[in-house]
């Protein structure tokens, strides 16, 4: 640190310095500003080891004529040149007024610890309008309002109202909107041999920089080599998508914890830090349409981003075959049940398998390898055998290791063939942690990685391959098509939803290539002839929103018999209130049933869905989805999604469900969803049958937004 007092100019920084972003100055600062700090606040310990950093500490206090041993200025304005990072710990009230201050000065950002802003009702908004309107007017970053501030392991900048964990320096960085996340991660990834911490963020209530904004920071941070996200809610979907797929583009793998995946926690959530936390099902489709892998607690998150943090990229692959060498049969038989568990293959090693019983008394299973207690006479070619090995991607080495020249030396044979044959090769205890003692002898240079446990270095491999695998099969990006208006006509029901008529719905999915089966609409006063299109027929009201409860549908109707089946549906409408227009449709004939529709509700923008129509829908509870709009691309991939089913994919024979169609209604059901997003509320087109001749739309409902 140069700890500059309030009698001297001197500034790191000079203006011969490229100019930097408001959000890089706060987060790399060269000056930094502690505005209300005395020694006997609470955090001052937390504040702290800033003064170990390479950056120019200043203190601002009203009355104190030191601060942890370095002279106080009376105001920031008494602070000479630019300040990169001013840190408040002042109420909000105080804050609002120094970003006031700030903004008439040179002042990169701040950092505000304080609560009482928008999550504190009406006074607490017009504060965070201040602080918002002063960091416009003075072109500053905001970290928070109702943060923990951040941390930059590395540089012991701790802004912070967060204890320090003391986590290793390393190249993960954690962006979270709850701040005593941030404590958790760090410990846990102290807990971990080889993991380290390159910046802990909490967002805050985001009043002007907000997850997006980090998201883009790290993209070309160097410091940072993979990110992990605790979100509860996310204000800008399209920037955020964008600047994670600059993080990935960048070989910067991402995962993510989403909180608040329930009608209670969201809101907790919207009382916490004011964030709009919405549908969890939308978040985990378009996170793993986006590269984004999903955690669901913070070991997870650390686990999944500890091997790619360890390992050099230039080693990373698709990782789909692993080959596991544990020193027990216990630990290989338990390594084979959580590597099925957690989705990965484990291949049986045929080429071994002569070898192995030929080398290890009693041992006829090369994969998991259960080395017994010869392992240790054979280990340099059991290592060199399964490293090298065509038939694997990655190799796990599990034992329980300890501090000793015996297991010194097989560490390091496994390190050794490592950077022979160039493959990602993880070190594994059977339980928690392998030991500091290991990183002495694997090294630094990233050619084996230590995990944490069995599970937690499974899914470290998991992470790496899942990553490999979605940059290399990253697609185009949709181009959005032009908004259309709302159909002026809408029908509203007893429950007070607005629907589109009939006719709108299937008109308008026509107009999107999304095949319709032919109807006809006999409006009040119409009379009723026979349509252009064969019997028998269905019949039906055709604006009521769930007619099946009203009994308004009659099902293989002859033409001799359609003028008594509209009377029966007039008769209904009259006696239930509701628009007596019927619709009659031809019977069609189907060897199956899709339910696809969109989610116009999600803050993360429409959604497309897709699952199996009929009972299927209850039965299985499995709905697949993409943002809208999609690429045929990515609606192929949600198809493929259901091979598991055995029904989409044509079973015992039977043809499958017109597959190439199907993606195509995708895309056009994904238009609409990304067209009519300014007032489409959801669309269910249910059922899309499937007949001989391809899919047909028989029916379809779609909510109108209230505000539109």
């Amino acid at each position: 640190m140069t700890v500059v007092s309030h009698g001297e100019a001197s500034r790191t920084g000079s203006g011969d310095q490229p100019t930097r972003s408001p959000l890089e100055r706060l987060m790399n600062p060269r000056t930094v500003a502690v505005v209300g700090l005395s020694d006997k606040s609470p955090v001052a310990g937390f504040i702290a080891p800033t003064l170990n950093s390479d950056a120019e500490v200043h203190f601002v206090h009203p009355t104190a004529e030191t601060v942890l041993g370095v002279p106080a200025h009376r105001t920031v304005a008494d602070i000479s040149g630019p300040i990169d990072a001013v840190l408040s710990v002042m109420s909000a009230e105080r804050t609002v007024a120094l970003a006031e201050e700030c903004a008439d000065l040179d002042c990169g950002g701040l950092v505000v610890y304080a609560a009482g802003f928008s999550e504190l009702g009406a006074e607490g908004a017009e504060f965070q309008r201040r602080l918002v309107a002063a960091a416009e007017r003075g072109g500053m970053a905001v970290v928070g309002p109702n943060s923990l501030g951040y941390i930059s392991v590395p540089r012991s900048l701790h802004l912070t109202a967060s204890a320090d964990y003391h986590p290793n320096a390393g190249g993960i960085s954690i962006v979270s909107h709850s701040g005593a996340m941030i404590g958790g991660i760090a410990i846990a990834a102290r807990q971990r041999t080889g993991v380290g911490i390159s910046r802990l963020i909490s967002a805050g209530n985001e009043a002007t920089t907000d997850i997006a904004d980090y998201l883009d920071f790290l993209a070309t941070d160097p410091d940072t080599t993979a990110i992990g996200l605790v979100v509860e809610g996310i204000r800008r979907p399209a920037e955020f998508f964008r600047a994670a797929r600059r993080c990935i583009a960048a070989g910067k793998p991402i995962v993510a914890v989403k909180l608040a995946r329930n009608a209670r926690t969201q809101q907790m959530a919207a009382s916490h830090t004011g964030a709009l936390a919405g549908s969890a099902w939308a978040y985990d489709v378009s996170f793993e349409h986006a590269g984004i892998q999903l955690a669901y607690d913070l070991e997870e998150l650390v686990d999944r981003l500890a091997l790619v943090s360890q390992l050099d990229p230039a080693l990373w692959n698709p990782v789909q075959r692993i080959g596991v060498v544990a020193g027990t049969g216990g630990f290989a038989s338990l390594a084979f049940d959580v590597a099925t568990a957690e989705g990965l293959t484990l291949p049986p090693l045929d080429g071994l398998a002569d070898w192995v019983a030929s080398t290890i008394p009693g041992i006829t299973v090369p994969n998991p390898l259960d080395t017994t207690g010869f392992g240790a006479t054979f280990w340099t070619d059991i290592v060199d055998r399964y490293v090298g090995s065509d038939e694997l991607d990655a190799v796990v080495f599990v034992n329980m290791w300890s501090d000793s020249p015996l297991y010194r030396r097989l560490i390091d044979d496994v390190a050794v063939a490592a950077r022979r044959y160039r493959k990602p090769v993880a070190i594994a205890a059977g339980s928690g942690a392998v030991g500091e003692f290991a990183t002495e002898v694997v090294g630094d240079d990233g050619v084996a990685a230590l995990g944490y446990g069995i599970r937690g270095t499974l899914r470290g491999l998991h992470t790496l391959g899942a990553f490999v695998r979605a940059r290399q099969s990253a697609a185009d990006i949709a181009d959005a098509p032009a908004p259309i208006a709302r159909p002026s006509v809408h029908v509203t029901d007893a429950g007070g939803s607005r629907f589109l008529p009939f006719a709108e719905i299937m008109s308008l999915l026509g107009s999107f290539g999304i095949r319709t089966a032919p109807y006809a609409v006999i409006g009040d006063d119409d009379p009723v002839s026979t349509p252009d299109f064969a019997g028998p027929y269905a019949v039906k009201l055709a604006d009521v929103a769930h007619r099946t409860e009203l009994g308004a549908v009659a099902l293989n109707v002859s033409a001799a018999e359609l003028p008594d089946a509209v009377a029966r549906m007039r008769g209904i409408a009259g006696d239930h209130a509701v628009s007596p227009t019927v619709a009659v449709q031809s019977m069609t004939a189907s060897r199956g049933e899709l339910l696809i529709g969109i989610d116009g509700s999600s803050e993360l923008g429409p959604m497309v869905m897709l699952g199996l129509g009929g009972i299927f829908v209850e039965v299985l509870q499995r709905i697949g989805g993409r943002p809208a709009p999609l690429t045929k691309a990515a609606a192929e991939a949600l198809i493929e999604e259901f091979r598991d089913l055995r029904l989409l994919h044509g079973f015992r024979g039977s043809q499958p469900w017109h597959l190439d169609q199907l993606a195509d209604t995708l895309v056009g059901l994904g238009n609409l969803a990304a067209a009519g997003h300014g007032w489409i509320e959801s669309l269910d087109v249910n059922p899309l049958l499937v007949t001989e001749d391809g899919l047909v739309a028989v029916d379809a409902l779609c909510i109108v937004r209230e505000d539109t």
